[in-house]
Formats: C-alpha cells, sequence, structure tokens
C-alpha cells in the first residue's frame, strides 16, 4: 500500500483594483489546477541543468498550483511508446527534421498517460484537493478546507458536517467540488535543448568547406578568411533554442464519482477502514488525454550579458508558457478567466477602456478577443452569461513574459493590458467581471 503524507496547500489571491467612484462587482469564478511536470533525459549534456531550472520555476500564476510531490519523469522509465522496451519517448534530436509527426506525438502522450495512470497521479490529485492528512492509516483523514480556500465557499457552507447532515449543504459541496475537480488539469513538457556553440560549430565547418571551395575557384585563401572571420563572430556569442512539446491531461471527474468518493471514502475523522479502501481503489481515479501543443523558443546574447543557467531559466520557462497559451486556444475548459481591474477614464471623463492582468505570457495579441463574463451561482454552481466583448488596445498589450524587465532593460507596462470595447455596452461592464479568450 502506498503511503500518502500531508501536502502543504498553495492557495494564490486575486486583488482588483479601480477608481473610487466606480461601483465594484465581486464576480465568483474558479481558477483550473495545474499540476506540472517535466520530462527528464539524463543523457543530455543539459539535463541536470534543465532538471534543476524546472524544480524552481515559479508556479503559472493564473493557475493554482496543484503540487502532488510527483514533478520529474525519466525518460529511460517510459515503456510502450516506441518499439523497443524503456525506449522512451520521440523526441526532435539537433540535425534531424527537428519536427515531430502526429504520430509520433500521440504516441508520446498515450504512452504518458499510462504511465501517470500507473503512478496513480488522478488518485493523488483527488487527495490533494481534499487534503488526506495523516501519520498512518489509523489517523489519517480528509477535509475541505482547500475547496473552501479556493472556492470562497466558506461563505456558503462553513464545514463538512453541515454538508453531510443537511440536503441544501450536501448538494452545494458536491457541486462546488466538481466544478473545482473537473477543472484539474496536469501539464507534461518534454524539452529538447540545442547551443548556440553547437550551431555554430556546424556552421563552421559549412564554412571552411565553402571556404576551400573559394580558394581553389580564385586561386587565393580569400575564402578561408572569411570562415575565420565568421567563426570568431560565432564564437562570440552563446545561447540556447529549444524545442518544447507539451503534453495535456485532465482528471476524470462527475457525479458518479464524486458520490463514489463521498459515500465510500470520505472522513473527516481518522477512519481506517474508509482510508485504506480509498488507497486500495485502482480503478475510479484517472486522468485522460487531452492533446498537445509545440513550440520552438531561441534566445542568443553575446557572451557576458547572461550566464547559462540564466538563459536555460529563461528559454524554459517562455517556451511552456508558449505551449500553455496554444492549449488554451484549443481547450476551452483550460482558458484562464481574469478579473477586470479597472475602467479607465480620461481627464474629460471619456472612456479610455478596461484593465485586466493579462499579456503576452498568455498569447494575448492584437487580433484576440475576450469575453466579459457575469456571473451568479445557482444552488451552489456558478453559471456564467456574457454580456460584452472585448479586444487588445494596439501598443497597450503586457509584457508579462518571465524576465521581461531584465531582458528589455527598460519600464515594461506593470499594470495589465488595456482592452477595447467591440460588443455589448460599456456600461455593462464594472471591475471585479471576468474576462476569457474566445
Amino acid at each position: 500500500m502506498k503511503q500518502w503524507i500531508t501536502i502543504a496547500m498553495c492557495v494564490a489571491a486575486v486583488s482588483m483594483s479601480a477608481q473610487e467612484a466606480q461601483k465594484k462587482t465581486v464576480t465568483p469564478y474558479f481558477r483550473n489546477a495545474l499540476t506540472t511536470m517535466m520530462v527528464y533525459h539524463p543523457e543530455d549534456e543539459f539535463g541536470y541543468d534543465v532538471y534543476e531550472i524546472f524544480n524552481q520555476l515559479p508556479p503559472l500564476e493564473k493557475y493554482d498550483a496543484h503540487s502532488i510531490k510527483i514533478r520529474v519523469i525519466d525518460n529511460s522509465k517510459i515503456s510502450g511508446v516506441k518499439d523497443k522496451p524503456n525506449g522512451g519517448l520521440h523526441r526532435q534530436t539537433y540535425g534531424s527534421s527537428m519536427v515531430l509527426t502526429t504520430a509520433e506525438k500521440e504516441n508520446n502522450g498515450r504512452g504518458l498517460e499510462k504511465l501517470l495512470n500507473d503512478a496513480e497521479v488522478g488518485k493523488r490529485i483527488v487527495a490533494k484537493w481534499f487534503d488526506l492528512q495523516g501519520d498512518s492509516v489509523r489517523t489519517a483523514h480528509f477535509s475541505t478546507h482547500l475547496l473552501e480556500e479556493r472556492s470562497d465557499y466558506n461563505a456558503t457552507v462553513s464545514d463538512v458536517e453541515r454538508a453531510r447532515y443537511t440536503s441544501e449543504g450536501k448538494y452545494a459541496l458536491t457541486n462546488v467540488s466538481e466544478d473545482l475537480l473537473r477543472h484539474s488539469f496536469v501539464l507534461v513538457s518534454d524539452m529538447t535543448y540545442i547551443t548556440a556553440e553547437q550551431r555554430a560549430d556546424a556552421a563552421k565547418v559549412t564554412l571552411n568547406v565553402l571556404g576551400g571551395i573559394a580558394d581553389m575557384l580564385t586561386g587565393g585563401n580569400a575564402g578561408q578568411r572569411m570562415a575565420t572571420i565568421a567563426g570568431e563572430i560565432a564564437d562570440s556569442f552563446t545561447g540556447f533554442k529549444v524545442f518544447t512539446h507539451s503534453y495535456l491531461y485532465q482528471l476524470v471527474w462527475n457525479d458518479s464519482l464524486s458520490n463514489i468518493f463521498y459515500q465510500n471514502y470520505y472522513t473527516q475523522e481518522p477512519n481506517a477502514e474508509r482510508i485504506v479502501a480509498f488507497l486500495d481503489d485502482e480503478t475510479s481515479f484517472s486522468i485522460r488525454y487531452l492533446g498537445a501543443a509545440s513550440s520552438t523558443y531561441e534566445k542568443t546574447q553575446k557572451k557576458g550579458k547572461y550566464d547559462r543557467t540564466e538563459l536555460l531559466e529563461l528559454i524554459t520557462c517562455r517556451s511552456i508558457d508558449n505551449n500553455v497559451a496554444e492549449l488554451q486556444h484549443q481547450f476551452e475548459d483550460f482558458r484562464v478567466k481574469t478579473p477586470i481591474t479597472a475602467v479607465e477614464y480620461n481627464a474629460k471623463g471619456k472612456l479610455v477602456g478596461f484593465r485586466a492582468q493579462v499579456g503576452q505570457k498568455e498569447g494575448v495579441k492584437e487580433s484576440s478577443t475576450f469575453e466579459v463574463l457575469e456571473a451568479k451561482v445557482e444552488k451552489g454552481r456558478i453559471i456564467y452569461n456574457r454580456v460584452a466583448t472585448i479586444k487588445p488596445v494596439n501598443n497597450h498589450i503586457w509584457d508579462n513574459r518571465f524576465n521581461a524587465l531584465l531582458e528589455n532593460d527598460e519600464d515594461v507596462l506593470v499594470e495589465g493590458t488595456l482592452f477595447k470595447l467591440v460588443g455589448g455596452a460599456s456600461k455593462d461592464i464594472t471591475p471585479g467581471m471576468i474576462i476569457r479568450e474566445i
């Protein structure tokens, strides 16, 4: 039987700001929960460096971090994807076409799905949500504290006892847990790195060959001097190019599974029989593969501006961010919801636009369109209604990418992206309302 330990909760708070004269609307909403992992390639030159950097990356700020103590998957332990045993994932390698086929990505995604389910990742996510804690099965128990904190649910139902003994409380708690758990995701990223030096070495070989051909044609050594100068220029730069494939999974959760959990396993007091039954259940809790996204990110700098670790950290974070933004476009449930922080007016009282803390990190472009959502709670469940649509104002998209301030060496807009109205009425939009890309 697997031993489960208490996991500390990480709860993010969303703040609102607005002009004092403006009406404030507190719109309830749930943030998606995200567990992030990486595939570790011990044979890679920078494999361990990437492993250490990934473990220290900050959580994606638009999601609730849902750590389950599994962060790294050893590629050599992955089997069933390729023909040979323990062959690991299909991956891009330097000197190849650098592109995985659709079938290879699908095989990777399904292979990781099996591995994660074999490791009972779905059960671990559920245990995290219900705060499974205790030194042994004799003292272990659950609680709804994390559900309450992340949903602001304590304003409606103060504790699980009320939910258990009143039909209204039980119905509401079941709904709120279904909404939150159904929006639990796992993101696994696999990265291939190429250094600027590797590409420079390849380029110098090519230049030397071409230089030799030029010398043969001209009878001199001008071509070889050209190759030497070009090689010296290449040697003065350092950097990386990363090819990242990210695979997205979602916790399988519905009314039936919720009923199984509450009726058979949930206990607020120590109850060894219920805890053992939960730990022994190998079929109820699982994750399902949704799809994949791929991106390329490159950063090359003159030697001395960044050290290798800083460059690795920068491109690792940004390449994953790019894939998250792409996966948000692919899967509606995975899209982030962000509150409007302010409605802005100029000195003459004319509407300028609407401010929200979302930007380039989330893939916002001038062509992006967002819906403004008004929410209401019905029987413990949040229902969203669209009241307007907005688009980013040209040249006012927030650069909130990792280390943007350091990279740009100048002040970066910190208030968020400014949006303009394209559909609906501005009077219907107030700070605190939620926006979501469509």
